[in-house]
């Protein structure tokens, strides 16, 4: 497994960093880290490097925590609560972000210290003497599934929805010169963003093989992130078909493995972040913010979010009211700890998403009764009675982004799906902070954050006019 690798290398290359500065005050070689000329001298630091990419993937401030609780407390279904909250996430579920704020510096330089490794890997592993042709396929494959994550999970953060324009700016492409990071580089257009990534993933589907351990990319996890790049794009064929390469041949989890806190990998995991004692903040943790108790423990599902799910669907057990604990709203349970505190995994790939895609592109080529057969085998699972949908048209595929909502709440897809569709933002319920905004208003702005002022401020290849509108 990934963790216990990790533990056997993390002593030797936890630290390790890539050098590559000219400057002279830098000229020093670290005592508790290796040079880039010695990380591809052999497969086995090689791999180490690719290991510690994986690690910063997991930061708390990137793909461990800051990304899935942002983008369902921008929704309308969770929020953090409105007392005892520890002061974490208030101005995220306020929607009231300026560029200078930690949630929106920590994933842009966290996101873009991992792309500035996974390129040293991509660039140099064909160098490595004792490595075959299969592992330089694999260090590479993983390493391009990894870039392509990080700016796929940029560029719907820090720009607008493809939907509204393909042609805006975006984050930046620093996949070139590696000289141009003393100056700089601009925003790309985000067809270009899409393109790059596109180009990542397809070539490591054809490098990469199906890996059992879920902690590390695989050709499924390349195919479902590609099925997620043409879902943002609305190209419906395309996003079917990969979503369908990604879930075969895998089981859903049944119910009982829903209830189990989905703080374990099972049948239908695509890809897993684990979290450990040893590599991560305790309390930092998804279960640390969202189980009722063990950790912060201060996320709350909105009170009509909840009546939608039907008295008949088990995951209507995932919300709680405990007066102990808080009389006034809905407690979750969906994310639990493995025996410690903070001790768990978050499942960030499974089959169930991609059904739900394959679904809503079905539903969107006008191919209704495979549409609807994909949305039934999610709905049946957790409501065994449930009537089978002979909807068409725009009523069914409102019933499947309903059913994501449902399905996928805490996962960290809300923002980007209203996002994404160009969907109105309706907040209200028993939430502490209602907001209500078109696509056409111009609050609409904050569905996207701003570009980190620290960015703008150290990049000579950006001015403040180049900050994204409302801000």
């Amino acid at each position: 497994m990934k963790t216990k690798v990790i533990t056997l290398i993390k002593a030797a290359f936890l630290l390790l960093i890539f050098t590559g500065c000219g400057h002279d005050f830098l000229e020093e070689e670290p005592t508790d880290a290796i040079s880039e000329d010695e990380v591809f001298e052999s497969y086995v630091t090689a791999k180490a490097a690719l290991i510690g990419t994986y690690d910063q993937l997991s930061s708390f401030s990137f793909g461990g925590l800051y990304n899935p609780i942002m983008a369902d407390i921008m929704g309308e279904d969770v929020m953090v609560n409105s007392v005892n909250n520890w002061n974490w996430w208030i101005e995220v579920y306020q929607m009231n972000l300026l560029p200078n704020y930690v949630y929106i510096n920590n994933p842009w330089w966290n996101g873009y210290k991992l792309i500035y490794d996974t390129n040293k890997i991509i660039n140099n592993s064909v160098y490595i003497p004792d490595a075959t042709s299969d592992e330089i396929n694999d260090l590479v494959g993983q390493a391009r599934v990894l870039r392509a994550y990080t700016m796929l999970k940029l560029a719907q953060m820090y720009s607008s929805a493809y939907a509204k324009d393909p042609q805006t700016p975006s984050i930046l492409l620093p996949t070139g010169d590696e000289e141009d990071i003393y100056t700089g580089f601009k925003r790309e257009r985000l067809s270009d963003v899409y393109d790059y990534i596109e180009g990542d993933l397809t070539a490591a589907a054809n490098q990469l093989k199906e890996n059992d351990d879920k902690g590390f990319f695989d050709r499924r996890a390349a195919n479902a992130l590609l099925a997620r790049l043409y879902l943002d794009k609305g190209e419906w064929a395309l996003a079917r078909d990969h979503a369908k390469l990604a879930y075969e041949g895998l089981t859903l989890m049944d119910v009982n493995e829903m209830y189990s806190g989905f703080s374990t990998r099972n049948s239908e995991t695509i890809y897993t972040i684990a979290y450990t004692q040893e590599d991560n903040n305790t309390y930092l943790t998804l279960p640390s913010f969202y189980w009722p108790v063990g950790g912060y423990s201060s996320m709350r599902a909105n009170k009509d979010f909840v009546a939608e799910f039907s008295t008949a669907d088990y995951r209507k057990g995932f919300f709680l009211k405990i007066d102990d604990i808080d009389p006034d709203r809905f407690l979750i349970v969906k994310f639990g700890h493995n025996n410690s505190v903070g001790n768990a995994e978050r499942i960030c790939i499974r089959a169930s998403e991609m059904l739900l895609i394959e679904a809503e592109c079905e539903a969107e080529l006008e191919n209704y009764t495979q549409a609807q057969d994909a949305l039934y085998k999610i709905q049946r699972r957790s409501n065994p009675g449930v009537i089978k949908s002979t909807a068409t048209g725009q009523e069914l595929i409102d019933q499947v982004l309903l059913e994501r909502r449902k399905e996928l709440f805490g996962e960290g897809f809300r923002w980007q799906d209203i996002k994404r569709r160009q969907l109105p933002f309706h907040r209200d319920g028993d939430h502490w902070v209602k907001l209500s905004f078109g696509p056409q208003d111009a609050d609409y702005y904050k569905m996207t954050f701003p570009i980190p002022q620290s960015e703008i401020d150290a990049n000579d290849m950006l001015e403040n006019s180049d900050q994204n509108v409302g801000y």
